[in-house]
């Protein structure tokens, strides 16, 4: 159990800077578990220390605990703090010009990266209120400052610019005919490589407030968490369109023969590193209305269970999902990873710790825990994929997607096309045993759109 102690640090002689600190396991470094307002934003612009980690995971959550306008205050105030009783003139030629030039620089990181206050007049008022003090303020670098709190005002939001991939992508692998296409003809490969471009396109457009307060969870406000909803909406399109493709398939053999194509297409998902896409092909070839097929898992050759078999214990439940993370874990970008885990994440950090400890303190320690998991989600947006899109094939599948009914609704047909109680005949059964929900309980559990 880590060492914790509590401090105090005065440098400013205006704030109550008690602060609750944890020592890293290894002793080298601080970390904030909890402290007063005041503290967090004198320890935002110590003069001794650029702490990045912190001033991260404060402006990520700041909303949390405050609000734009006190936390401006704070940041003037503290800009404009007088010596301690005991400094001497040293304080006021060396100690608070180095204060007062990281007010500036987190004003300008809270602009440009963090930004996250409503438009309207409160917030216009709010950056003319910034553009005043940065007028003021003018003895200290803030040319900066102002031009982007001009385009704040003018409502234009500092981009950051994407990284273009230098690489060729791959040819694409083509069917014969475009206009007529069936899923079983055209290749593995391809439709995991068109998958992909399609949910990364989905995925990249996520921003960081989504993540906050349990936004994607408020059905009333869709508009909080538009991506969120957007990434759910396709897990569970993926997952119904892979049933609802195997139950189309009257003829035992052939079904079969779906079965191994969708195999096939989560393999090179797989090593596209698309996670989101495998896990969602495994729920569905595990959910009730598939893993009841006996007769046609019977048949699916043995080279698509040897394909299923690794990936269905990267993502089994135990040690709560321990293989796939340590997977993630040591995975480059670019990468899709499995978006629901990451919200039962935040939902347990938002639900399983309080935001002031028995001391009034603000807890920011919980703070430190959410800014971790979304930067940790924000990083795979940093490489794009390198893939070539095919609109002829995405919008098939963004049709066969949107057209395909829920998994539950597909229990009749499954008992149709195999009635309880046939056996296998003379046919093993003894290459693949599919878990008949494991992962799907997995996106169960996590891709929720109702609080």
């Amino acid at each position: 159990m880590a060492q914790q102690d509590t401090i105090e640090r005065v440098d400013s002689g205006c704030h109550d800077t008690t602060v609750g600190l944890v020592q890293s396991p290894n002793k080298s470094a601080e970390m904030i578990r909890a402290a007063t307002l005041p503290a967090l934003v004198e320890n935002l612009t110590r003069h001794d220390k650029l702490d990045g980690a912190f001033n991260r995971t404060f402006l990520v959550t700041y909303k949390y605990f405050t609000s734009g306008a006190e936390l401006l205050g704070l940041l003037i105030d503290r800009f404009d703090c007088s010596p301690p009783p005991t400094e001497t003139e040293e304080w006021s030629t060396q100690t608070k010009p180095l204060i007062q030039l990281r007010v500036i620089n987190i004003l300008k990181q809270w602009l440009e990266h963090f930004w996250s206050e409503p438009k309207g007049f409160d917030t216009d008022e709010l950056l003319q209120r910034m553009q005043s003090f940065a007028e003021r303020a003018a003895e200290t670098p803030t040319q900066q400052l102002n031009v982007i709190i001009q385009r704040r005002l003018s409502g234009n939001a500092y981009t950051k610019r994407s990284h273009l991939s230098i690489s060729n992508p791959p040819k694409p692998i083509l069917p014969r005919k475009l206009d007529k296409l069936q899923f079983i003809k055209i290749d593995a490969k391809e439709v995991a490589r068109q998958l992909t471009i399609m949910e990364a396109s989905m995925f990249n457009k996520l921003q960081r407030e989504e993540l906050l307060h349990k936004n994607w969870q408020k059905s009333t406000t869709p508009e909080l968490a538009p991506n969120i909803q957007s990434l759910i909406r396709y897990s569970n399109q993926l997952s119904n369109w892979v049933c609802a493709t195997v139950l189309a398939e009257s003829e035992l053999k052939k079904r079969a023969q779906v079965v191994d194509h969708l195999v096939s297409v989560a393999s090179n998902c797989h090593q596209l590193q698309n996670y989101s896409a495998v896990i969602s092909i495994l729920s569905s070839l595990e959910s009730a209305p598939i893993h009841r097929l006996a007769r046609t898992w019977a048949m699916v050759t043995e080279r698509s269970c040897n394909m299923l078999r690794p990936l269905q214990a990267m993502i089994l439940s135990a040690q709560n999902y321990q293989a796939y993370r340590e997977t993630l874990r040591v995975t480059v970008s670019p990468c899709i990873p499995f978006l629901g885990l990451f919200l039962k994440d935040l939902t347990f950090i938002e639900d399983g710790n309080p935001a002031v400890t028995a001391e009034g303190l603000i807890n920011f320690h919980k703070y430190t825990m959410l800014a971790t998991t979304i930067h940790e989600i924000q990083r795979w947006k940093e490489a794009p994929y390198c893939l070539q899109s095919v609109p002829e094939l995405q919008d098939y599948l963004a049709t066969q997607l949107q057209s395909a009914a829920e998994i539950h609704e597909m229990w009749d047909k499954s008992c149709e096309l195999e009635p309880k109680g046939r056996g296998l005949g003379n046919r093993p059964r003894d290459l693949y045993t599919p878990t008949g929900g494991m992962s799907a309980s997995m996106v169960v559990a996590c891709m929720v759109l109702d609080d």
